[in-house]
């Protein structure tokens, strides 16, 4: 049984967007022991739905190649 997610904001707590799905969530403003286990998603499907788009690679980190790493790679490519 998933855990029950408050749909109202209490005083006191933060409303956050689920990643996924965008639904609206309610956490406690400083304690982190009122989360629920999937946060920052509201559900375990949603936090397995960012799992798969990373190991699918639909979620890159994108890095500008140094100059060493393009000298090494142009001194491997000597013909045979």
């Amino acid at each position: 049984m998933s855990p029950s997610i408050n749909t109202e904001q209490p005083s006191g707590e933060t409303r956050v967007a689920c990643p996924t799905c965008r639904r609206q969530l309610y956490v406690p403003a400083t304690d982190a022991s009122g989360r629920t286990k999937f946060f920052p998603f509201c559900s375990e499907r949603c936090r397995l739905i960012d799992l798969n788009a990373w190991l699918d690679a639909d979620y890159r980190i994108v890095a500008r190649p140094d100059e060493e790493s393009e000298d090494a790679l142009a001194g491997d490519e000597s013909p045979s």
